[in-house]
């Protein structure tokens, strides 16, 4: 998605009538809708950027929420949300890679967590302007079809999924998650060639389409001549990125060690060091693998820190647990390659039973073992 000089934009995906909703959704606008929806006509992307620039005091704090994790409350002024929002993002394109992907993150999860808010009928509406194929299947009573989870005394446990999807769309919205056991296909309920969804479940996917959307509107602004409009505006957003960030990525990888890596573990370490979000296994599988070859937990903290929603109190105590510091002083063990396969994270057919077992091998051979 780019924009270039001239190009007219069009109408926003909501209509006229619901331009309000921008306020807490500006990521609907679209890049190429934007000036007609902030000016009522086209503009350049000079002249677009010109404009936002009057925003910049609203898109630092923007930046600021992301990077301390904390909740960002929109006015409801849409203009200044949508300017300030599509501000951020090409500032943070300009800043530093890191602040873009913490920004989709945090955008991310505060549209998820808004949508969770809104009617059943308005959340497909709303997916839809998202390029999410969500259908509202709730009949009269809003729950949808029921699911049998189990039974409390004399009464059934009820799950609604008020929510369908044609198998295609969900497995093209939900491709990130799939290293989640709970969103592959063969857990979910599929009818008709639908698969059927909670209210929570369609949240988490519009939380995955806001990320992409971000970085994909961070893609459109990355052209030299927005660096240099941006200029005077980019150094107090350069020094939000955090220092070892920036260190991080002029320092080599250790070599010695993470030329052994396993496939699939150097895989899950080029998404990290890129600052891609890791799920729940990945980082399960990354963490116990480090801390089994030798890394120190400050060492494995440490190599988290490109995540984009790390938290370091939490990133510590997670990676204690896993290396038998805390709770049951039990050392988790890594997965095997069964299991990384039934994960999908097996990337190559190595010959062996364990991520571990190949690198003591690989090790070996390279004399560093």
């Amino acid at each position: 998605m780019r924009i270039v000089d001239g190009v007219r934009g069009e109408v926003g995906p909501l209509g006229g009538s619901l331009y309000p909703v921008y306020s807490k959704y500006p990521v609907l606008a679209g890049l190429e809708s934007l000036p007609e929806i902030l000016v009522g006509r086209a503009l350049s992307v000079s002249e677009l950027v010109d404009y936002m620039k009057s925003f910049a005091d609203r898109a630092v704090l923007r930046l600021e929420h992301a990077v301390r994790r904390s909740k960002y409350v929109p006015t409801s002024d849409p203009l200044v949300e949508l300017s300030s929002f599509y501000l951020a993002v090409a500032l943070a394109q300009h800043a530093h890679s890191w602040l873009l992907r913490r920004l989709a993150d945090h955008e991310g999860k505060r549209v998820a967590h808004e949508i969770a808010k809104e009617g059943e009928e308005e959340v497909a509406r709303l997916l839809g302007a998202m390029g999410i194929e969500v259908e509202y299947a709730g009949g009269e009573d809003g729950c949808g079809h029921r699911v049998v989870l189990g039974r409390r005394g004399s009464e059934e446990v009820i799950a609604c999924l008020p929510y369908r999807m044609r198998v295609p769309a969900y497995l093209r919205c939900a491709e990130k998650l799939f290293t989640e056991p709970e969103w592959k296909l063969v857990n979910r309920l599929v009818l008709g060639g639908y698969v059927f969804l909670s209210k929570r479940d369609v949240s988490r996917l519009a939380e995955e389409a806001v990320k992409r959307r971000v970085l994909e509107y961070g893609r459109a602004f990355s052209a030299e001549f927005v660096g240099e409009a941006l200029r005077d505006v980019l150094s107090e957003v350069v020094s939000l990125v955090p220092r070892e960030i920036v260190e991080r990525g002029e320092r080599p990888a250790p070599e010695k060690v993470e030329k052994a890596f396993p496939p699939c573990v150097g895989r899950l370490r080029e998404l990290l060091s890129r600052g891609e979000h890791l799920s729940h296994h990945q980082r399960f599988a990354l963490a116990t693998f480090m801390l089994s070859v030798g890394y120190s937990v400050d060492e494995v903290v440490d190599a988290f820190r490109t995540s984009p929603d790390f938290d370091e109190k939490v990133a510590r105590y997670q990676v204690e647990h896993l290396a038998g510091q805390r709770g049951s002083r039990r050392r988790y063990l890594v997965y095997s390659c069964a299991k990384m396969k039934s994960l999908g994270l097996c990337v190559a057919e190595c010959g062996t039973g364990s991520p571990l077992q190949y690198y003591k091998r690989a090790a070996r051979e390279r004399g560093t073992l």
